[in-house]
């Protein structure tokens, strides 16, 4: 009996390659669900045309449209080095702006170039099948009037992603038995963690047509009309199947009365990690789990220890293991003069304790926070949560897989490292180790972070009005690791790893906070 609609991509050169992006301009792996079912909207308008389309074709896209999002198999791949080109810059609207108003434009469209990073996954393996992308749809009922047409149409598909990354598709029903003998690596949707694809929905393929629409009609007697994007999809995060887990997470925008973006010195951001703290704390007390969701646990002191992260003596003494929320404020990063302020904020869970993150988060959410002595917030500021499934390009940039890892904000030590490179290695791996980094791993350190913008982990900056006079500190911290050691770190592992990462003594407040790196 047949469980599945198999889509077999067959990457044709023997030195198979993709070259898409995804949001962020980071590498895309696996090829997204949704640029395969533009593949076939695109093959199905030129074998079936005007009225043809609409009367066979269409009808099989929205039914696939409607379908739940695939299971992908995938085989070996590595990121290659990106490299930097001069391309031609396809924004026609430099051009055609003046040249619609009867003006003469400053240069023609073969002169306009722009800078591409280009990254390149070649996909490993000398053998036909070892170069294959299986998109595995499990068959509802109807599905066999439909798979004549998607055959058809899977017949006139060259590409997937660049017009170089030359594919065949065929398409089949397969077995659960036939499912389980694919080889490769298997992707499935993970709600809240894991890699982000874009995904086709209901409206998909007619907002497609409706873009071609609009393509056809950019020049008009009225002028150029550029053409959006298509919106008509939703995000789906993948996990695969040898993925270490992704810590719990979630995160919230700081915003004022009148719903506008609230941002924060990226020096001073332990304030914000104390404000949410302290208000997640009171929320806690008084409205804190049930006793069953507690394990027993008594209500007063799981808000200590592990909402307020405050370890008794006795625990310390006797080597307890203490877990913890985690309230990391988050710097805006990703483009080029982003302003690295603090404009979101993330609590972070232990593995497993996904219930309780989700009772505390609830309950900060539309929540005012309290300026604490010494701070100010804009009047009405409150914690706004970000949906799991909405894109946001910054909370993204923290929690999406990646194999190189850079910090943003400084990684505070677990000691003091003399200023000798082989107390700092041994201080990073304790940290590592802290922080339940149990892959294998690459890492160099220094003083200032691979991000642009944000602030060196020495102690100390020079004063920009008298440069012999030296101003405490660059990031404020909290004085029990002010004589500390710290570090920015770039890491880089075998496989792809999940975020959020947060290492190092400040790990619980906003330092040793690592962001994914597009690739090496």
């Amino acid at each position: 009996m047949s469980e599945f609609i198999c889509f077999k991509v067959f990457f044709l050169d023997d030195d198979a390659g993709f070259h898409g992006s995804r949001d962020g301009d980071i590498p895309e792996w696996p090829p997204s669900p949704l640029r395969l079912f533009q593949a076939f909207v695109d093959a199905a308008a030129s074998r079936w045309r005007s009225e043809a389309f609409f009367e066979q074709a269409k009808p099989t896209l929205e039914w696939l449209e409607e379908q739940k999002p695939p299971v992908i198999v995938s085989p070996e791949h590595r990121i290659c080095r990106p490299f930097r080109v001069a391309v031609p810059n396809n924004d026609l609207d430099i051009w055609a702006r003046p040249f619609s108003k009867g003006g003469k434009p400053k240069k023609q469209p073969n002169e306009l170039k722009t800078m591409k990073t280009i990254h390149r996954i070649q996909l490993l393996g000398s053998r036909p099948n070892d170069r294959v992308v299986n998109y595995l749809v499990r068959t509802p009922a109807n599905y066999l009037s439909h798979l004549e047409v998607l055959k058809a149409a899977a017949r006139g598909i060259t590409h997937l992603g660049w017009g170089v990354d030359l594919v065949s598709v065929t398409v089949s029903a397969v077995s659960l038995t036939e499912f389980a003998e694919l080889p490769g690596h298997r992707w499935e949707p993970a709600g809240a963690y894991g890699t982000s694809l874009r995904v086709p929905t209901v409206g998909t393929t007619q907002a497609l047509i409706e873009k071609h629409g609009a393509w056809l009609a950019r020049l008009a007697d009225n002028g150029f009309r550029p053409v959006a994007p298509i919106d008509a999809f939703n995000r789906v995060r993948y996990r695969r199947d040898d993925d270490p887990l992704s810590r719990p997470h979630a995160v919230f925008k700081l915003v004022d009365a009148d719903d506008d973006t609230v941002s924060y010195a990226q020096s001073k951001l332990i304030h914000i990690a104390g404000m949410v703290k302290h208000l997640a704390i009171e929320m806690m007390k008084d409205h804190p789990p049930s006793k069953r969701d507690l394990r027993e646990i008594d209500p007063v002191d799981w808000v200590r220890a592990y909402v307020g992260g405050h370890q008794s003596k006795e625990d310390k003494d006797a080597g307890a293991q203490h877990t913890q929320f985690s309230y990391v404020p988050l710097q805006s990063i990703g483009m080029e003069h982003t302003d690295p302020g603090v404009r979101r904020v993330m609590i972070v869970a232990p593995i497993g304790d996904d219930a309780w993150l989700k009772h505390l988060a609830d309950r900060l959410d539309g929540e005012l926070l309290k300026p604490l002595p010494n701070t100010t917030l804009p009047l009405g500021t409150r914690l706004q949560r970000i949906a799991d499934n909405k894109h946001d390009g910054v909370r993204d940039g923290y929690i999406d897989a990646s194999i190189v890892w850079a910090s943003v904000t400084p990684v505070i030590l677990p000691g003091h490292d003399d200023h000798k490179p082989e107390k700092t290695r041994k201080l990073i791996e304790k940290a590592l180790a802290q922080s339940g980094i149990d892959q294998p791993c690459e890492f160099e350190w220094s003083a200032f972070s691979q991000f642009r913008k944000m602030l060196p982990a020495h102690k100390y900056r020079k004063d920009p009005n008298d440069p012999s006079r030296k101003i405490l500190i660059n990031y404020v911290r909290p004085d029990h690791l002010l004589e500390q050691s710290a570090v920015h770190l770039r890491i880089t592992f075998p496989h792809p790893v999940p975020g959020p990462i947060t290492l190092g003594a400040g790990r619980h407040c906003g330092f040793g906070l690592l962001a994914a790196v597009s690739c090496d």
